[in-house]
């Protein structure tokens, strides 16, 4: 008996042990598995270069894909380059390449299947240091003259002074392109010379990054509170350098006299590219300015031809932390004519907001918090208490209500840039991120206006988030409804609807609003001697205030305006 109680134990605990095992067992889905601690030492590569050999050993895989093959994609990887191989456009050296005396022999290459005529070599020494990081770039010689072919940039990793700021720079690195484009539309602009960093509505940063010359290389550093922004580039003359985008073919096109996007190859939008990113509190950031590849459309079927031209890209110098602290906020005012102040938690947020207007922002740290209007006698107008979660952005709204008295309406905006597709239930591949988009969301804010609907050119609708919107009841699910950034020029509509009739009748008394109001600055345009486009890229609320009917003030009439919520 004992020994059948013994064998019986021994399997038991054989069952037990597989069973435990089977829970255990876990799958490693990092594209990189091996420990390896990072250097100081970054490669910005812009030579187009796809090998690297370190100290005699090769790091990538040298494989030639023939680009007409049905396996052109796919490149082993290597230790050092897992994921196809190949070397990337910034590389962050390992540690373990370096001897003992912080040095490390690189050699570059460029291997094409085309073969020699685009095969490319370069060997560089790079050393390490631990007081000063640094950026070795490797510029498109054949492509350009100014430049060496390895231009040494030292980088900067402190935190800002500021806890709800980050730092930005400009490297510019630009230079003469050789053998200019000569497309349909003209010559091939030049380029080059004295840039400065601007927001979207031309706006210069900081006297710091302003007319930073190829000589200088780098402008300091400057602080910049966080938010949502699209940076601008602008040359001595006002005219913008384009960034390359690759969200859609149509951004890696140029038309060669203006560097604006093409609408084909006899016609141009006359909107440059330039991305907008969310810059995060305690990030470090560089705007580089290099030739980079495009393509500019050479006839009347669509077909492309490449060329260089000087543009600017966004690169991390040092990754911030999640924020789990602030949140950015602003007020607008669509009560009434008086000048409305808000206060947060006691604190002024704004003062003096005039009708139809928003402040500026202010990052505020998260949590429940009592919100305030005061009116221009400084009577409180309308209170609340809201919980404000950290890494959001708000706008608070005081509009009236049904019998005109002021209310507080408090709106999460997502300047993500993210949109929902309609994908499988467990949302795989369930949104898209854009980085160059026009995204409106549209309020009724107004009295005399029941249900309102908003329409494109002659009552024509767009989407639901435009149809039916009562005051101060926004549009939660899906609230914002994407712009063609290469659109033609368009108007917005106001339609008074009803639940059961759509569009509804045409709301004459609103002044019907073009797409050029969505153009922040005109003269950022008109003074670099360039044509309007028919908007400008960004995040804005369009918002109805204001009330319609007999005897109201010409200042306080019903009118559609716009807030937009990137700098």
């Amino acid at each position: 008996m004992n020994k059948t109680i013994f064998s019986m134990a021994l399997v038991l605990l054989c069952f037990t042990s597989c069973k435990k095992e089977k829970l255990e067992m876990k799958v490693d889905n990092r594209t990189v598995t091996e420990q390896r601690a990072n250097s100081n030492v970054r490669i910005i590569n812009l030579s187009g270069f796809n090998q690297v050999v370190a100290n005699g050993d090769s790091l990538t895989n040298f494989v030639v894909q023939n680009p007409r093959g049905s396996d052109w994609y796919k490149y082993p990887g290597t230790s050092y380059f897992p994921k196809d191989g190949r070397l990337s456009k910034i590389w962050t050296i390992p540690q373990d390449i370096f001897d003992v005396s912080e040095k490390a022999d690189l050699h570059f290459a460029g291997r094409y299947y085309t073969g020699n005529g685009l095969n490319m070599d370069l060997d560089l020494q790079v050393s390490n240091s631990y007081d000063q990081p640094t950026d070795y770039y490797l510029m498109p010689t054949p492509y350009m003259n100014g430049q060496p072919e390895v231009v040494r940039v030292p980088r900067g990793v402190t935190t800002p002074s500021k806890p709800d700021s980050f730092k930005i720079r400009i490297v510019n690195l630009s230079g003469a392109i050789k053998n200019p484009a000569y497309g349909p539309t003209g010559a091939q602009e030049s380029l080059t010379g004295a840039m400065s960093l601007a927001y979207a509505d031309g706006t210069l940063v900081d006297a710091k990054t302003n007319n930073i010359s190829v000589s200088a290389k780098a402008s300091e550093y400057v602080e910049v509170p966080y938010g949502t922004y699209q940076f601008k580039v602008l040359m001595q003359d006002g005219r913008q350098v384009p960034a390359k985008g690759n969200e859609l073919h149509e951004y890696g096109l140029l038309d060669p006299p203006t560097s604006t996007i093409p609408e084909s190859y006899s016609r141009v939008t006359n909107l440059p590219y330039s991305p907008i990113y969310t810059y995060q509190p305690g990030g470090v950031y560089t705007i580089l300015i290099a030739p980079q590849q495009f393509d500019y459309i050479s006839n009347e079927i669509g077909e492309t031809v490449w060329m260089y031209q000087n543009s600017f890209q966004v690169i991390t110098d040092m990754n911030p932390p999640v924020n789990q602290t602030y949140y950015r906020i602003q007020g607008g005012n669509a009560f009434d004519s008086q000048k409305i102040s808000f206060k947060v938690n006691g604190q002024e947020l704004a003062q003096g907001i005039a009708f139809g207007k928003a402040s500026d922002y202010r990052n505020l740290i998260h949590g429940n918090a009592t919100i305030e209007a005061i009116g221009e006698s400084g009577e409180v107008l309308a209170r609340a208490e809201q919980l404000f979660r950290p890494n959001q952005n708000y706008t608070l709204w005081l509009y009236p209500e049904l019998q005109g008295k002021a209310k507080l309406l408090v709106l999460n905006n997502d300047l993500s840039g993210t949109q929902a597709l309609p994908v499988e239930d467990d949302g795989t591949y369930g949104h898209t991120e854009k980085h160059f988009f026009g995204f409106n969301r549209y309020l009724n804010l107004s009295l005399g206006n029941p249900y309102i609907t908003f329409t494109a050119n002659n009552g024509q609708a767009i989407t639901t988030a435009k149809t039916n919107i009562q005051p101060g009841l926004p549009v939660l699910e899906q609230p914002y409804v994407g712009s063609m950034m290469l659109s033609n020029p368009y108007e917005i509509m106001s339609y008074r609807s009803q639940p059961n009739v759509v569009p509804g009748i045409w709301a004459k008394d609103i002044p019907v609003l073009p797409s050029a109001d969505f153009i922040a600055n005109p003269d950022l345009y008109l003074k670099a001697g360039r044509k309007l486009p028919a908007h400008e890229a960004g995040i804005y609320t369009v918002a109805l205030i204001g009330r319609s009917g007999d005897g109201v003030p010409a200042v306080e009439k019903a009118r559609m305006i716009i807030v937009k919520h990137n700098k």
